[in-house]
């Protein structure tokens, strides 16, 4: 299954999410030009793996930079994309990390992506019709610091989100919701 999620955001939650739910599924790769995903490496590299997800950190577009490195789409069950300048297609699914009103650019990218599922973080408390929210609280962000310094997945505090990547993600899986959610939640087992 190939993923984007796409922001001029942080989209660490999110993202972090997936690759938890993702994981036990089976390999799966990150392709980002993020530098806070070197933290899941023990070397602090641009490439490297965190158990069975290879994470890859490049300013090139994701295709070619996988490429660059020998891989194939068919190396991975699953490829997430962090998307912020670059379009891959296709996509099996699409989410839109939002804070606050895209700007022009932004826009002109979100025109080209089909239907994407859009996840808000919601700074003001005002709800968005059709939005998973996220509040960003602090108990996120230490999660999120957690998560990379100690290299471990996880859970992510956030209801909503979670819930909701189950109820979406299950079926793709080959999982009954009740179990992705469970994945979700569960402490991090290599």
């Amino acid at each position: 299954m190939r993923i984007g999620v796409y922001g001029y955001t942080d989209k660490r939650p999110v993202i972090y999410a997936l690759l938890k739910l993702l994981h036990p599924t089976g390999d799966v790769a990150l392709f980002s030009n993020h530098r806070h995903y070197k933290r899941l490496l023990t070397d602090k590299s641009s490439h490297g793996h965190m158990a069975n997800i290879m994470v890859c950190i490049s300013d090139s577009p994701p295709m070619e930079h996988m490429r660059e490195h020998g891989y194939k789409d068919d190396d991975f069950e699953h490829i997430v994309f962090d998307l912020q300048d670059h379009i891959v297609a296709p996509l099996d699914m699409v989410f839109y990390v939002k804070s606050f009103a895209p700007d022009d650019k932004e826009q002109a990218i979100l025109e080209q992506l089909n239907d994407p599922q859009l996840i808000k973080f919601t700074y003001d408390g005002k709800r968005e019709k059709g939005a998973w929210h996220i509040v960003p609280q602090p108990l996120l962000w230490k999660r999120i610091e957690q998560i990379e310094t100690y290299r471990i997945l996880a859970p992510i505090p956030a209801k909503e989100l979670n819930k909701n990547l189950a109820l979406t993600m299950a079926a793709s899986l080959g999982l009954k919701n009740k179990v992705a959610l469970k994945l979700l939640n569960r402490r991090w087992k290599e």
